[in-house]
């Protein structure tokens, strides 16, 4: 599937690479090397420089300083269709394409297959070789049907598709496991290992150290835009890793959690929906942070939307600081003291061309007006004092959302939630897709916000995190709690068995 290589011992070598924008220093003497057939894992926190470093391979910016190599020979990029030329190619966590069109035609965009004396499209052989290569990656897609239509990780494999049918012998992995499932993620890991198999060269970019373990051979860390070191994956351990990653030991990734519970604060009886969740039942106190985990697909969203008024349930009863309250919309749920931390924090969380500072007002901007006139002098004094109480890496609340990290982006998503006066907060999945060091700065910030009185509902796939964070823990299967435990009797492996259990058994709490 792969051309041979000239004689180097890299297929990818990067030498000194500067890159700068106006104010910031993105990359700064960046070197990198990747070897034919090789999977080469490329990590560091939000911000450490990895998007600047895909850009510049990809030919979207063009280095200041420094120079690249293909198989030892130099090359020069004057945009991205010169990288895709020579074999190029980027997978990206959120997937770049066009859901109205067919599976063939986003494999195939920019690179039709066309006869050269009509211009005519030759879709028949296009949807043919689409079906041969998706098959190739062990798939049943079918290449007719509506990109729109397929799961994210369907969609992962058709992007895997298009870099194949370009002939790339290089294939940038971004975060491709992020919105995955554990068993999704390791189908993806197979088709990873069998383009390896088949002389592909990849570099695997990913916040998570099973990532790293399961594929990679090599590990190269960037941290504020600079290059700190490469190491063989047998070479380094955990806690070094970390240490090259944030600059620092991180001693304790979960915060003590201490103080006594304060009284009840929601309870749940009997909530349904049907065809999502049925018979949920628990209590929450101030000052307690309840997991709630289960497998992808147990329902746990489902029953955080119901409780933030986007989901309607059928039955059930909710009280909130000893009234019985019914939840019809979002905006009556903060009203109640209700808020809720989506999972896409981009897609549902936050306004990523607004700044940082509109953020945070957003769901409470009455707060900042007078007669219907916003007082800006006010709201900026406001979102500024909290953007630095959460510690949100930026030089002003004016900076555009999009422009942050993800672990900031969260961050500011958390800080939105604190301008309403609230009582109950709901996390799903808070720390998705950030680096560790951000990891443990959300988790600080959580315990925080207990500590204070406020009723943490914590949604998370990873079984360490609420173990970790939480005071009880309710798992979730197939749309209904399992069991309820304490964080003195919890163990992965009876979480696992709740998670997978036969028959729900009844729940209290």
């Amino acid at each position: 599937m792969f051309g041979s290589e000239a004689m180097s011992e890299y297929v990818l070598e990067l030498k000194g690479i500067t890159k700068k924008f106006p104010g910031v220093t993105a990359l700064d003497q960046v070197h990198f090397k990747l070897k034919p057939g090789e999977i080469h894992a490329l990590m560091g926190e939000n911000g450490a420089g990895k998007s600047t470093f895909i850009k510049v391979i990809t030919g979207v910016h063009a280095p200041d300083e420094g120079e690249i190599f293909l198989s030892g020979e130099k090359v020069e990029f004057a945009g991205p269709n010169d990288a895709q030329a020579v074999g190029i190619a980027a997978i990206y966590q959120h997937v770049t394409n066009y859901p109205d069109l067919s599976v063939t035609e986003n494999i195939f965009m920019g690179h039709e297959k066309v006869q050269k004396l009509t211009g005519r499209l030759l879709w028949k052989e296009m949807h043919e070789e689409a079906r041969k290569i998706l098959r190739s990656l062990s798939s049943s897609i079918d290449p007719k049907a509506e990109m729109g239509s397929l799961s994210v990780a369907q969609q992962q494999i058709v992007e895997i598709a298009k870099a194949i049918s370009t002939h790339a012998r290089i294939i940038i992995m971004d975060e491709p496991t992020a919105a995955l499932t554990s068993r999704e993620s390791e189908e993806l890991y197979k088709i990873a290992e069998s383009l390896r198999d088949q002389g592909a060269s990849i570099i695997f970019i990913s916040h998570r150290f099973e990532d790293m373990y399961r594929l990679a051979s090599q590990v190269t860390v960037l941290r504020d835009a600079k290059y700190i070191g490469s190491w063989g994956i047998n070479e380094i351990s955990n806690e070094a890793l970390i240490v090259a990653m944030v600059g620092r030991e991180i001693n304790q990734v979960f915060p003590d959690r201490s103080g006594e519970l304060g009284e009840k604060l929601l309870e749940v009886e009997g909530l349904s929906k049907a065809g999502y969740f049925a018979d949920i039942s628990f209590t929450l106190r101030k000052g307690e942070i309840l997991g709630l985990t289960g497998l992808v697909g147990a329902g746990r969203t489902e029953v955080c939307q119901a409780l933030f008024g986007i989901m309607p349930y059928d039955k059930g009863a909710i009280e909130l600081n000893g009234q019985k309250v019914s939840i019809q919309s979002p905006k009556e749920a903060i009203k109640l003291g209700i808020g809720y931390l989506p999972e896409d924090r981009q897609l549902q969380g936050l306004v990523l061309q607004w700044s940082i500072g509109r953020n945070i007002t957003l769901s409470a901007l009455k707060k900042f007006g007078t007669k219907g006139w916003l007082n800006e002098k006010k709201e900026h004094v406001f979102t500024k004092n909290l953007a630095e109480k959460m510690h949100v890496k930026a030089n002003s609340v004016f900076d555009l959302v999009s422009s942050l990290s993800g672990g900031n982006q969260q961050k500011v998503a958390v800080a939105k939630l604190l301008t309403a006066q609230l009582d109950v907060i709901i996390l799903d999945e808070p720390t998705k897709g950030v680096d560790v060091g951000a990891k443990t700065a959300i988790y600080e910030i959580i315990n925080e916000l207990a500590a204070q009185g406020y009723g943490i509902i914590l949604v998370s796939s990873e079984m360490l995190e609420v173990i970790g964070m939480s005071d009880r823990i309710a798992v979730m299967r197939q749309g209904r709690i399992t069991k309820i435990f304490d964080r003195e009797t919890v163990t992965q492996e009876k979480i696992l068995e709740a998670s997978m259990a036969d028959k729900p058994k009844k729940n209290a709490g």
